[in-house]
């Protein structure tokens, strides 16, 4: 009787709270699940719309970065070799002469050519330095030099006015011509002749241009100055003759036996090219080249061919 009576199980309808078996119309009501998937809807919304504002600003700042700096993998990159040589300026060291020291051994030791060496300080004898004696050290190189043409104006012809002479009026007197006089006898002075002078270069300076080629062309035209004499700087030089101006040379140093070719097209200068960058030829056929030094002296001319 005691396990009957605790394994009566209650009839359902007894219940009416519980749902009757093999019902399947269990779960939230339509109104709230409705309510609950839209309010997901929302924050899933939020969300991405939030990732998708931190992704672009993230990408914006790293674009204004890259344009200020290149960067890899979003870190500042280092300037390159060229960049940062580009950016550093030539210099120039001092060295004394130290005993047994020759030029050859000093542009050795500071890794420069022998040729900018002596160029920086002007020297015309490798063989020849002073112990104590300060040299001036190239390290970058010797400076550009920018050779300038000054266009000079042509000479206005000035116009002399021409006068028709005044006629005589008619009743007008002619005067008589004079009747020639007995002439006097013609002393002949005594005239002392002084010798010419004989100019001389200043400072025993022997530089001329030696030859033009491809006169009147402007792609081929060529002019040569040949220094025959002791090493001289041409800074402040000039060359005279061309319809299109002065030619002034630029701050270089010409060596004994060393020359220098004048182009009249445009190009890189170099210690033993100039360019004028000119857009017609200089020196036609029929020009007189006057070369003068700084202080106006003539020291040659040529006339061309």
């Amino acid at each position: 009787m005691e396990s009957s009576k605790y394994n009566q199980n209650p009839e359902y309808e007894e219940y009416p709270e519980y749902p009757e078996a093999g019902l399947t119309n269990i779960g939230l009501p339509p109104g709230q699940l409705a309510l609950i998937i839209g309010a997901n809807a929302v924050i899933s919304l939020l969300i991405s719309v939030t990732v998708v504002l931190l992704f672009n600003w993230q990408a914006s700042s790293v674009a204004t970065n890259s344009a200020a700096s290149p960067t890899i993998g979003g870190i500042a990159a280092a300037p390159t070799a060229v960049e940062i040589e580009a950016t550093l300026p030539s210099q120039l060291l001092i060295y004394r002469v130290q005993n047994g020291d020759t030029l050859g051994t000093i542009a050795k030791k500071f890794k420069v050519p022998l040729y900018d060496l002596m160029v920086a300080n002007r020297l015309t004898n490798e063989d020849f330095i002073q112990i104590d004696q300060e040299l001036i050290i190239p390290v970058g190189g010797l400076p550009t030099v920018t050779p300038t043409f000054t266009a000079v104006p042509p000479t206005p012809t000035e116009v002399i006015p021409f006068e028709l002479p005044t006629a005589l009026p008619t009743d007008a007197k002619i005067p008589q011509e004079p009747v020639a006089a007995t002439p006097l006898p013609t002393l002949t002075p005594t005239v002392t002749l002084t010798p010419t002078e004989t100019l001389s270069l200043p400072n025993g300076i022997k530089v001329i241009i030696s030859e033009i080629s491809g006169a009147g062309n402007l792609a081929q035209e060529t002019l040569v100055v040949l220094n025959q004499g002791e090493g001289t700087s041409l800074k402040g030089w000039t060359l005279e003759g061309s319809a299109l101006g002065i030619f002034v040379f630029p701050d270089i140093f010409l060596f004994s036996g060393g020359n220098i070719r004048i182009h009249t097209i445009n190009g890189q200068n170099s210690p033993s090219d100039l360019y004028l960058g000119q857009t017609q030829a200089t020196w036609p056929p029929g020009t007189t080249i006057i070369m003068k030094d700084a202080n106006g002296f003539e020291i040659s001319r040529l006339i061309v061919k």
